[in-house]
């Protein structure tokens, strides 16, 4: 991990997991308030806006004693059709990490190769802090809430995934990392979906073949009221079909609306200790109830804390040769 480039789970392996959520952990409680990047130089680079992986990364490097810079495409020569190699290969002689954002859901796909085409050019380590296949930041914070909430050892414990209704189509970068990360982990996630919302086949395999190695359990199901049952933790997201696209897609969308959301009833179900997680942003009455998001089971503000403290502790053993000693 030291160096490297992190645009996917793989990228940090089980091992790279868990030392930064140990670190993470370290960190939050006060145990290690090292500036490990005194100095240093984080930049960026969004093409969609972002408040929680923007503020977050931030912050993240002051606390660290680093300088962030952050820099929108619109506001560079990205916007006249400079390519993303050049870009980053110049970035690189300024900084010393390069965090990137940059999705388009009408070219699924094309925001992780445009990762992939700076991490070649560039350097320096690049951070995927979302594109249109991985969301590997938002699931490190995650794992590290769920560690909080669950106990250290989450073997046994399940944790279903819920498609839910929205009226923006999404990335499905947080399914697709948590599904990997689950594999590597050997944890019991449910992803759990109506017709035409399936999971894409090449994460599922990947998650598959790993998971015969760790004993995980990685299942997919369609039936929303018995796959929440029993569940320690109900985790809603949306995301875009993958067999269906423009009118048809929406319409389908609209016709799950009343019934594909996270409501009490289906918390009930889920049982009387289970809590609700939310990556945000999320709409009241689409993906969730008020009465979910805003009522005692909900975790939602203890995941965006601890994206602060899994970014911390990522750019710290990504750039700090006596953070990777103390991790």
């Amino acid at each position: 991990m030291p160096g490297k480039d992190v645009l996917g789970m793989a990228d940090l392996g089980a091992d790279g997991i868990g030392a930064v959520l140990e670190l993470a952990r370290r960190m939050k409680a006060g145990e290690d308030t090292t500036r490990y990047l005194a100095g240093k130089n984080v930049g960026l680079l969004f093409n969609v806006p972002s408040t929680r992986t923007r503020v977050s990364f931030q912050v993240a490097a002051s606390q660290l004693g680093a300088d962030s810079h952050t820099y929108g495409v619109e506001e560079l020569r990205l916007a006249n059709r400079e390519t993303v190699e050049d870009t980053a290969g110049v970035l690189a002689r300024y900084l010393d990490a390069l965090v990137v954002r940059w999705y388009d859901m009408d070219d699924y796909g094309g925001g992780h190769r445009r990762l992939e085409a700076m991490a070649a050019a560039a350097d320096i380590p690049v951070v995927n802090a979302l594109d249109d296949l991985e969301h590997p930041c938002q699931v490190l914070g995650d794992l590290l809430t769920l560690r909080e909430l669950l106990g250290p050892d989450l073997a046994g414990r399940r944790v279903v995934y819920t498609w839910a209704y929205s009226s923006r189509q999404k990335t499905p970068g947080v399914l697709h990392s948590s599904m990997l990360a689950g594999a590597l982990l050997g944890l019991r996630f449910t992803f759990v979906h109506p017709e035409h919302f399936g999971l894409d086949r090449r994460f599922t395999e990947e998650a598959a073949r790993i998971a015969a190695g760790t004993g995980a359990e990685i299942v997919s199901r369609t039936d929303l009221e018995g796959a929440v049952s029993g569940a320690d933790a109900v985790y809603v997201q949306s995301w875009k079909s993958f067999e269906l696209a423009g009118q048809d897609e929406w319409q389908a969308r609209t016709r799950l609306a009343a019934r594909w959301r996270v409501t009490e009833e289906l918390m009930e179900r889920a049982g009387p200790d289970a809590v609700f997680l939310d990556c945000m942003p999320s709409n009241r009455g689409e993906e969730v109830d008020a009465d979910v998001k805003d009522g005692p089971r909900s975790r939602i503000f203890q995941q965006a804390e601890n994206r602060l403290h899994v970014q911390k502790a990522l750019l710290a053993r990504l750039l700090s040769e006596r953070a990777r000693g103390e991790g």
